[in-house]
């Protein structure tokens, strides 16, 4: 957000001067870095200077190896980018959950990160959401049973926890909003028969972003 603002600000011509520590702060993508740096702050009258490279736009001959530079910036975002997946990929095969949050559920264990324990508040509502799909009912009525005896949903639950990946953007204000899909979802996991799951998602590159969604959080 800081840095379309600054953009927005540059195309409306508030700045004149561009200070950084280095090029590798304005991007590691070398082609995006070299359009801001060579295209669109020189259209906009920018002068920029990156400091620990030595490159001052009005200086015309320190600039000459910056393309370089971006390259090497890049190069160490994808080596770097390597060597976590290939951590991540040797946690995961060895059995350990690759997950930063413990589904509803079940909690981190605050003295093993990579064991997960029962969290019994809310396990007992996944206990009785599984036997009343084993009663016959389907997961949109569930859900309506869940919401009309005011139970905390998931995202509110673990919010109120401090914990789960929308700790902070869940609506405080319907703590008892449960959906057919949340149940649907919790009833699918094979986590809850005691399995360990990851690599659920991937990405080709490491700039593309990896979207996980799960609804047993919503």
């Amino acid at each position: 957000p800081a840095w379309k603002r600054l953009v927005a600000d540059i195309e409306a011509g508030k700045v004149a001067h561009l200070l950084c520590k280095d090029l590798s702060r304005i991007g590691r993508n070398y082609l995006q870095t070299g359009f801001y740096t060579e295209v669109m702050f020189r259209q906009n009258g920018v002068h920029f200077v990156a400091v620990a490279n030595n490159i001052d736009s009005e200086e015309q001959d320190s600039g000459e190896f910056a393309p370089f530079l971006n390259i090497m910036n890049e190069w160490y975002l994808r080596d770097q980018s390597k060597k976590v997946s290939a951590a991540y990929r040797v946690k995961g095969k060895a059995g350990k959950p690759t997950t930063n949050n413990a589904i509803y559920g079940y909690k981190k264990d605050r003295s093993d990160k990579d064991h997960w324990l029962v969290d019994e508040e809310a396990a007992a509502v996944v206990r009785r959401i599984f036997r009343l799909a084993v009663e016959g009912h389907g997961p949109y009525e569930i859900s309506k049973i869940l919401t009309r005896e005011k139970v905390e949903c998931p995202a509110y639950y673990l919010a109120r926890n401090g914990r789960g990946s929308r700790k902070n953007t869940v609506d405080t204000s319907r703590p008892y909003d449960w959906y057919g899909f949340t149940v649907s979802s919790m009833l699918e996991k094979p986590e809850y028969m005691g399995h360990t799951v990851n690599f659920r998602s991937s990405k080709k590159s490491y700039r593309d972003k990896r979207v996980k969604n799960d609804p047993s959080d919503w």
